[in-house]
């Protein structure tokens, strides 16, 4: 089974574990420097905009494991049609998408919180502590889900046909309908039609899908063959 992972998707596996059994087990401390905060949050360093991608939800294994699955399952088969290099490109692209939706909607947030504190008096040193430790953007994002969701709907174009048997359900389910019922679930909570009270980046998700899909779409429209770098 592993035999067929392809050199960077297996790379990638390995810098994803290793950063992970790092900062919960040897240097904690890293964590909040590599994860990536809002842009106008004291804590927010450039570095965070790459770093995020290769952390992962200290407090909960199936976080990184998840995530790493769907490397193994989607990863191989897209870096052997775009080649090593121009994959990592396409994954590292997917997780700044994910990074821009999400820095987008919070700004929009930040400035509804501003407006509603300000309306209340506060100071502005009072609204910036309050922001940053009683909101959503006190919290980091973290995570390859953003990566990941750009490879899902990457996959689901070059390969919607294909057949996927999910634990539970009794019968296949091809990739269009399997990863569009995702995208679509993301998107909805994204944008609040599904109010749910939970602590994921639905809006990572949702960007790094759009990025995946686009980047795909250009490609195998362009004639992918023509210009892959391997």
């Amino acid at each position: 089974m592993f035999n067929n992972l392809t050199p960077v998707v297996k790379n990638i596996i390995i810098l994803n574990v290793a950063i992970y059994i790092g900062t919960v087990f040897i240097a904690p401390g890293l964590y909040d420097d590599l994860s990536l905060w809002f842009f106008m949050n004291p804590n927010f360093q450039v570095w965070q905009i790459f770093t995020h991608m290769f952390m992962h939800d200290s407090s909960s294994f199936m976080h990184i494991l998840f995530n790493m699955y769907g490397l193994f399952l989607f990863g191989p088969l897209l870096e052997r049609w775009m080649g090593s290099n121009r994959f990592i490109f396409f994954y590292l692209a997917c997780g700044i998408g994910a990074y821009l939706l999400t820095t987008g909607i919070d700004y929009f947030q930040y400035i509804g919180y501003v407006n509603e504190l300000s309306g209340q008096g506060a100071t502005e040193a009072e609204i910036s502590q309050t922001i940053f430790t009683r909101t959503n953007l006190a919290v980091p994002m973290v995570g390859a889900s953003g990566c990941i969701f750009g490879l899902m709907a990457g996959f689901a174009y070059l390969y919607p046909n294909m057949p996927f048997q999910i634990l539970f359900i009794p019968f296949q389910i091809k990739a269009k309908w399997l990863i569009g019922a995702y995208v679509l679930y993301e998107t909805l909570s994204t944008f609040g039609i599904l109010r749910l009270q939970d602590n994921v980046g639905h809006a990572a998700h949702l960007g790094g899908a759009i990025f995946g899909f686009i980047m795909v779409w250009y490609w195998k429209r362009n004639d992918m063959d023509e210009y892959r770098i391997d």
